[in-house]
């Protein structure tokens, strides 16, 4: 094995990391998403596309099991659902969606300075397979959103879990493992196994 791909969680560098990550934008990626909430009997799981125009400008297109449009612009959140009148609110109330902002373009710019003003960063794993995670410094951010955790393997992010303060998560599988079959049950932990999986 190439000494590159030897790396240790003790040598792996975050923001060497987080270089390699970078993606010229406009950009898309299929995702699929599976959210748990303390209030929900079983998993919400959505699928359709993430669109990244630039820092500060992200798309989410929900089109199975329904069709929903949420498009982020710098502090604006709109969001258009099917049969449904259009929302607007400031980003400052969703700070999940804030989250997935800062921490998904700041990788596709591949600006570690930019994710470390808002979160710890620890990386782990090799470069093959790793483990990025990313800790609110703010601690009322953290009273919604306790952490990122970024799975991948060389340059390619596989998936975000995000975990709330309120006991909730979700995990957004991208690219190739959002079209795997999911495991059964579906539970955190499985997705977890299948997202951190070498």
């Amino acid at each position: 094995m190439l000494p590159a791909l030897c790396a240790t969680a003790a040598t792996l560098d975050a923001a060497a990391l987080i270089g390699r990550l970078a993606k010229p934008a406009p950009a898309t990626v299929a995702f699929r998403e599976v959210r748990f909430s303390p209030l929900l009997d079983a998993p919400l799981i959505v699928a359709g596309e993430l669109g990244y125009d630039g820092p500060a400008s992200l798309d989410r297109r929900v089109t199975d099991p329904y069709r929903e449009t949420v498009a982020i612009r710098g502090e604006s959140v709109r969001v258009e659902r099917e049969g449904e009148p259009t929302r607007s609110f400031g980003l400052n109330r969703a700070p999940e969606l804030r989250g997935l902002l800062n921490g998904f373009t700041a990788l596709l710019t591949g600006d570690a300075a930019v994710l470390g003003r808002s979160f710890k960063l620890a990386a782990s794993g090799t470069d093959e397979a790793w483990t990025l995670e990313l800790t609110p410094t703010d601690a009322r951010a953290r009273r919604r959103l306790q952490q990122i955790v970024v799975n991948g393997r060389a340059d390619v992010p596989q998936c975000f879990t995000m975990r709330t303060a309120n006991g909730g998560a979700s995990v957004l599988l991208l690219g190739a493992t959002a079209a795997r079959d999911l495991p059964k049950p579906t539970t955190l932990d499985a997705l977890e196994h299948l997202c951190s999986a070498e």
